[in-house]
């Protein structure tokens, strides 16, 4: 069972890196939340990690590939119930949403729905005036800086290599043991702008995070070499009376798959906060793997949770079949 921990600032300290780099096939490095700077700080620091302690573990950079999301403003646990966005990279209110991507002002019309921080927040475009988009807060919870936007009525942004995506495979293409993960995903094309810059010895891992890539899983089986079901943005999409559905339809077609598909999204998403996994996500976790899931991917639990130690515990128990 390939287990694959988000590397965050709550896993920074040396002795909780250690802990989780020791159970881990592979440290995930998001790099939407990181600078160069800061990227090369994480690939340095797993390099001699790996050195110094005799690890093996694989390192995989999470890029943006087509995922849209806003820029930096203040963290809030709610926002006011009406909202501007604004094309741009940073607000100092939390009433004025930054995004820094064109396509979505030139797409999106009054009436449409945008969903922020995976659903969690719900805005509805009420107004457009200099260049600027007016909403409704329908759903309000918290929200926080680079989280994704999507919508259930447009595709903003087709398959592309960002500048921050390029710079990162350039400066980590010559580290050994090294993948990456290409967002949104959509039909295997995207392996075309992608495989050339990261070279034929890293592998590249398709994740899923819409329902148009359901229809093109053959041609993406051929293109990467993995899949990652990642029901964060999944979920945005679908809405939760849908997703469960979805997933079946993704378990479904897995026996025709021949690479590794691996599940994403909240496993055990309880243990952000809580020492103990909720009986559903045990559960859950049981049926993946008799689905036929290669492993999982953690998130916000390693990367900014406050029960690693108790998320690795769990683990160690869950998995103790697996021990050598």
């Amino acid at each position: 069972m390939k287990k694959v921990f988000t590397c965050g600032p709550a896993s920074e300290a040396p002795a909780t890196l250690a802990l989780i780099a020791k159970r881990a096939d592979a440290l995930r490095l998001n790099i939407a939340h990181m600078t160069t700077e800061k990227l090369q700080q994480w690939l340095d620091r797993l390099t001699e990690l790996r050195r110094r302690e005799n690890l093996r573990f694989r390192v995989v950079l999470d890029l943006q590939g087509a995922k849209v999301r806003i820029g930096r403003l203040p963290e809030v646990v709610s926002l006011p119930e009406t909202i501007e966005l604004f094309y741009g990279d940073v607000s100092d209110s939390p009433a004025t949403i930054p995004v820094p991507t064109q396509s979505v002002f030139e797409k999106t019309e009054i009436g449409d729905r945008l969903l922020l921080n995976d659903r969690r927040v719900i805005l509805k475009v009420t107004g457009r005036e200099g260049g600027r988009l007016q909403a409704a807060v329908e759903k309000n919870g918290p929200l926080s800086s680079d989280k994704g936007l999507n919508s259930p009525d447009r595709v903003f942004e087709m398959a592309r290599v960002t500048e921050h995506d390029a710079a990162a495979i350039a400066m980590s293409k010559e580290i050994e043991d090294l993948d990456y993960a290409v967002s949104f995903v959509a039909d295997g094309s995207e392996s075309h702008l992608f495989r050339p810059l990261a070279g034929s010895s890293h592998r590249l891992i398709a994740k899923i995070e819409q329902r148009a890539a359901f229809s093109h899983l053959a041609a993406i089986d051929a293109a990467f070499d993995e899949f990652w079901l990642c029901r964060g943005d999944l979920g945005a999409e679908a809405g939760l009376r849908k997703l469960g559905a979805w997933q079946a339809d993704f378990i479904g077609a897995m026996p025709g798959l021949q690479k590794p598909c691996l599940i994403a999204g909240e496993v055990l998403g309880s243990m952000v906060a809580l020492p103990n996994p909720s009986r559903a996500e045990i559960v859950q976790l049981y049926d993946s793997i008799q689905a036929g899931f290669a492993g999982f991917v953690l998130s916000d639990e390693t990367a900014c949770g406050t029960q690693i130690a108790a998320v690795m515990h769990f683990i160690d128990y869950f998995f103790a079949d697996d021990q050598p």
